[in-house]
């Protein structure tokens, strides 16, 4: 954030318990990064929520928090387009195009549109989907990942922060979306301004990745994979209403089912 063509800026982020001198090397490389200390058990949801908690306390009104990751990498002019785009679309929440890391041409993530009726969601582009000429512009969703969003103060101002009680780890950022957008705030996804995501594979989600049947039931205990059972269950009651179980009954199909096939598949390629 250090080379980003917008000059008013400020970056905080969360150090959360580490014990390889992360902080002191951030402070000394980027003296005007502020480092916010954690406990060491904050997870996702607990460290970027003790950032906004400093941003609200030294805000003022029209000022936005941009979420990011510690595993992406933007462009120069990232914060300026985002800026700008803001201006064209004001008070909305505004998300990014993920591509990744190692193929840009290749889109991991942008938002997501749930279906309120059936209890079903359908992402806006294809994990894989090439980034062409159809993926331009602005589109309105009701839910974005936490990676490259820009959010209005007065939004945390009205709802409060991410609600890491319910979702320490995984889903926060789609809640918080789903509040806003439940109460008519517009919520975009701006593929003119990319986040290349250098994704993680700890959580057993990537396709093709060996899997084990312990690591394949670790995924929905524990808070470290988007499966997790109960998060998943919180998330249903919270924004499905009487079809929860609905949801529920989509989502784990969709995934038993998808990793049954990459289970299948990585004992026979071993």
């Amino acid at each position: 954030m250090e080379v980003q063509t917008y000059p008013n800026i400020e970056v905080v982020m969360c150090d959360d318990g580490s014990t390889d001198g992360t902080a002191e090397a951030v402070q000394a490389a980027y003296p005007k990064v502020k480092v916010v200390q954690g406990t060491g058990n904050l997870w996702w949801t607990g460290g970027i929520n003790r950032c906004i908690q400093h941003v609200l306390g030294a805000s003022g009104p029209g000022d936005y928090v941009l979420t990011i990751n510690n595993d992406v990498v933007v462009d120069p002019d990232y914060v300026e387009r985002k800026v700008r785009r803001a201006g064209e679309y004001p008070d909305s929440m505004i998300g990014s195009v993920c591509v990744f890391l190692e193929d840009p041409n290749k889109i991991e993530t942008s938002g997501f549109i749930l279906n309120y009726s059936t209890g079903s969601w359908r992402p806006v582009t294809k994990r894989g989907q090439p980034r062409d000429s159809s993926c331009v512009g602005v589109r309105r969703v009701t839910h974005v990942p936490g990676k490259g969003v820009l959010i209005p103060v007065a939004l945390f101002q009205r709802f409060g922060i991410y609600d890491e009680a319910r979702f320490p780890h995984y889903h926060a950022d789609s809640d918080f979306a789903l509040v806003a957008h439940e109460a008519g705030i517009p919520v975009l996804v701006d593929f003119d301004t990319v986040v290349y995501s250098d994704v993680n594979q700890k959580n057993m989600t990537i396709p093709g990745q060996a899997m084990s049947l312990q690591g394949v039931v670790r995924t929905f205990r524990g808070l470290y994979s988007p499966n997790n059972w109960t998060v998943n269950y919180r998330f249903a009651r919270k924004h499905l209403g009487r079809i929860w179980w609905l949801y529920l009954i989509r989502k784990y199909t969709r995934i038993i089912g998808g990793m049954a096939l990459r289970y299948a598949s990585s004992k026979l390629q071993g």
